[in-house]
């Protein structure tokens, strides 16, 4: 039993965990299978290294991986569509010179294409240095640019920007504002209004407004810039708002009393009052996520059944056309297999969009949608194809009732008539609907003759804003019964048995399965537990941890809402039981999960363990909420396939 305080970051703590990873990479390390596993997994994992290409001006931009051994993908320019492409931004030679990971977090072209604005964080620390490159010369500019930049939106003259940051003064996150003229030397920030949370300013296409969209799960324009300025705007319409500008309206999804939303025209000038509004596209029983504007014509995302949907609207919210997609699964700015009111599904060009888009048998790949033309084409390499797939639904009962779904995929030659190693991911949080996609990592499961179940819990939103509601704050439970019930419905069904049965959650789904650990031991043979939050009542030490979570599950310091997080808090919650074997994950650098919540947790789970299974805690270095880079992603990957095949009896 340790005497040492492990939510401390004290040498001793930090001897005690550097102990544990080394005997859990160890113990990884003589798996069945696990030596073979990096180098299938990079092969799956190249393909998601892409983004939309983005016109700008009379260049295309985008961020691709030009070397399949590359660790990270670089930003290049092309002077057209299929012209010879230039490299302005390669995070492998930043990675090199430096001597640690570096990886880009963000870039964003100005509108006549001049210039690119870049972030780079090195080692996961999310720190992120932001630098200009002429695009012309490939040069960089010489600006000095302090901040931490979270996020960027260019003047529509492309002199300048406004820009986002994250400080932390005496222990506490701030978020200002700036505004920057570029030659100009970086001025104070801009005044804006107290208390507001991962502030985004946006610039509207034509510079005439500027608006700060709020919130890190439902969006919200509250504020808009007017006499030099932020003043209320939506302030005063509950729920969430998000949109585009479109000349003097707002076309904008709202989902106040439509929890799947509605499509609206707002006028800037009498935006608080609902009644000048006019709805444009009523709720249904789609999700609405996303809205931008091409020209005069309105371009809708939405979600129906779990999978992306876009459509082409005149101005008066009439359907003149649909996208052809590929399939059902995911289309979305970034290589992701989620959707979020926060992430683009697309991205918009002088007459087209771009999205990247997969399935669970089709890689991502970047596809181009010219408008006038109603043409869908594949820019860049075609989408490879996972033959022999077999992918349907189930619908699990809640412990209130409520039908939950989930997709199940699995070879087509595979014998279902007896049970088999089964892996569910779950997340279930933060407004995040996780649809079909790649299965990149999971890939080497299902081939291997496993089953993969992509669980869609209560918390995330792909059902609505409903949805999200019910699996948050006081009704965080929610989520934990939906995955049970899903874990019990393929072991009735089955498909499974709790002896071959594994589960996986990353941040959130860190959370959940810590949860799952605690309350339900006797689902599980195996539980992946990645960069994970276990201490809800300790997570007010973390200023960005704490500015995260406490709108999604409470704040801790207000009496009534530390008891309901006291009874769903992994850490509070571990007592003597046989548990299934557990392999926690956490990257050394990760500010949003820090490692104590794994460490302290893993040694409680260790000292109550009643039976024979394995608990590991493994912890990477160099990397933060994610793997740095494409090996370090792969070895990752091998580590905890490798344990939960071990687990459940699956030969890879």
């Amino acid at each position: 039993m340790t005497t040492i305080d492990l939510s401390l970051d004290s040498p001793e703590s930090k001897e005690w965990q550097d102990a544990q990873s080394l005997a859990a990479a160890t113990y990884l390390a003589g798996l069945p299978g696990r030596a073979a596993l990096t180098e299938r997994l990079a092969g799956h994992l190249v393909d998601i290294r892409m983004s939309p290409a983005v016109r700008r001006g009379q260049r295309w931009f985008q961020t691709v991986a030009l070397d399949p051994d590359a660790e990270h993908p670089v930003a290049v320019v092309r002077d057209a569509p299929q012209a010879e492409l230039r490299v302005l931004v390669d995070p492998n030679d930043l990675s090199a010179k430096r001597g640690e990971p570096v990886s880009l977090a963000w870039t964003e072209p100005s509108p006549d294409g001049s210039l690119l604005a870049y972030a780079v964080s090195a080692s996961g620390t999310e720190m992120y240095e932001v630098g200009l490159i002429d695009v012309a010369t490939g040069e960089a500019l010489p600006e000095a640019l302090p901040w931490n930049a979270t996020g960027l939106s260019w003047l529509a003259d492309s002199s300048g920007f406004w820009l986002s940051s994250r400080e932390f003064v005496d222990g506490v996150m701030q978020m200002p504002v700036f505004r920057h003229l570029i030659g100009e030397i970086p001025k104070p920030a801009v005044p804006t209004p107290a208390g507001l949370l991962f502030p985004q300013p946006v610039v509207s296409p034509d510079g005439r407004h500027v608006v700060l969209v709020e919130g890190n799960t439902e969006p919200r324009m509250d504020w808009i810039l007017k006499d030099g300025t932020f003043q209320p705007f939506l302030n005063e319409i509950p729920g969430g708002v998000a949109g585009q500008f479109h000349g003097d309206d707002l076309i904008a999804l709202v989902d106040d009393g439509a929890p799947r939303g509605r499509l609206v025209r707002i006028p800037v000038t009498t935006a608080a009052d609902a009644a000048t509004w006019t709805e444009l596209v009523a709720e249904s029983d789609e999700v609405l996520r996303y809205v931008d504007v091409v020209g005069d014509t309105i371009v809708l995302g939405s979600l129906r059944g779990a999978a992306a949907r876009i459509r082409l609207i005149d101005g008066d919210g009439a359907i003149i056309d649909e996208v052809p997609l590929p399939g059902e699964g995911v289309a979305c700015k970034i290589a992701v297999g989620a959707a979020h009111p926060l992430i683009p599904m697309f991205t918009t060009g002088d007459d087209e969009i771009s999205f990247v888009f997969s399935t669970f048998e089709l890689s991502p790949a970047v596809y181009s949608y010219a408008i006038s033309e109603r043409r869908l084409d594949v820019v860049g390499d075609p989408p490879a194809r996972l033959d022999g797939l077999a992918v349907s639904t189930i619908t699990a009962v809640s412990a209130d009732g409520v039908d939950v779904l989930a997709h199940v995929v699995h070879r087509a030659d595979l014998d279902m008539s007896v049970p088999q190693p089964t892996l569910i991911y779950g997340y279930g949080g933060f407004n995040l609907a996780y649809l079909p996609s790649y299965l990149s990592e999971n890939a080497a499961w299902v081939e291997a003759g496993g089953i993969y179940v992509l669980a869609h819990l209560r918390g995330g939103s792909e059902l609505g804003a409903a949805w999200w509601q019910g699996g948050r704050r006081e009704h965080k439970q929610n989520t934990f019964n939906d995955l049970y019930a899903v874990a019990e419905h393929l072991i009735a069904s089955g498909r499974t048995t709790a002896e071959q049965l594994a589960v996986k959650g990353e941040s959130n789904g860190g959370l959940l399965t810590g949860a799952a650990i605690v309350q339900r031991p006797d689902l599980w043979a195996a539980v992946v537990s990645d960069v994970p939050i276990y201490d809800l009542l300790g997570m007010v030490r973390d200023p960005l941890t704490f500015a995260i979570g406490h709108l999604e599950y409470g704040d801790p310091s207000i009496p009534a809402e530390a008891e309901w997080l006291r009874a769903i808090s992994p850490v509070e919650n571990v007592k003597p039981a046989n548990y299934p074997a557990v392999l926690v994950t956490a990257g050394e650098n990760d500010p949003r999960c820090p490692t104590w919540h794994a460490r302290t947790f893993v040694d409680l789970v260790q000292r109550a363990q009643a039976g024979e299974a394995p608990i590991l805690l493994r912890i990477y270095g160099g990397q933060g909420h994610g793997a740095a880079g494409l090996g370090a992603t792969a070895d990752k990957d091998a580590d905890w396939l490798a344990f939960a095949a071990h687990a459940t009896g699956l030969a890879l």
